[in-house]
C-alpha cells in the first residue's frame, strides 16, 4: 500500500532526496520524494543511523514526501528501534496528513512524536537534553 500526499502528483522522477543538516545535538533529515522501494527506504535508514550513532537526536522533515510504501514505513520502525536502543530521540516533524494518516493506520504512529514545524520538533530535542 503507498500513499500519495495530498496535493501531489506522482511522477516516475519524484526520487528520493534527503538534505541534511545539524543544529546543535540534533540532526534534520529534510526528506523529499518517493521513500518506497527497498533502496530507496534503506538511503533513510542508513542516513540516519550514521546520525545516531555519532549521538545525535533526529528530526526526520516529511514535508516533501509525495509517496510512502511498506519498505519506507519498515524503514521508520527500524530508525525508531535503532533510535531507542542508543537512547536517542526521533521526532518527525511537518508530515503531510495522508502520510501520518498512513502512519497512524500502521500503528508507526504511535513511535515517534509529531511536529507541525522543524522549529517545534528541534525545540523538543533541545529540552530532552536539558
Amino acid at each position: 500500500m503507498a500513499v500519495l500526499a495530498r496535493n501531489e502528483r506522482y511522477s516516475s522522477d519524484s526520487r528520493f532526496f534527503a538534505k541534511t543538516e545539524n543544529v546543535g545535538n540534533t540532526a534534520v533529515i529534510h526528506c523529499s520524494g518517493r521513500l518506497c522501494f527497498q533502496g530507496e527506504a534503506q538511503e533513510l535508514a542508513e542516513t540516519a543511523q550514521e546520525f545516531l550513532s555519532a549521538g545525535k537526536d533526529l528530526v526526520l522533515d516529511l514535508a516533501g514526501l509525495v509517496l510512502l510504501d511498506s519498505a519506507g514505513i519498515g524503514q521508520l520502525v527500524f530508525i525508531s528501534m535503532y533510535a531507542q536502543a542508543l537512547d536517542r530521540d526521533v521526532c518527525i516533524a511537518c508530515a503531510p496528513g495522508r502520510v501520518r494518516h498512513l502512519l497512524e493506520l500502521t500503528n508507526v504512529a504511535s513511535l515517534f512524536e509529531f511536529f507541525g514545524s522543524i522549529d517545534d520538533a528541534l525545540e523538543s530535542c533541545a529540552s530532552n537534553v536539558a
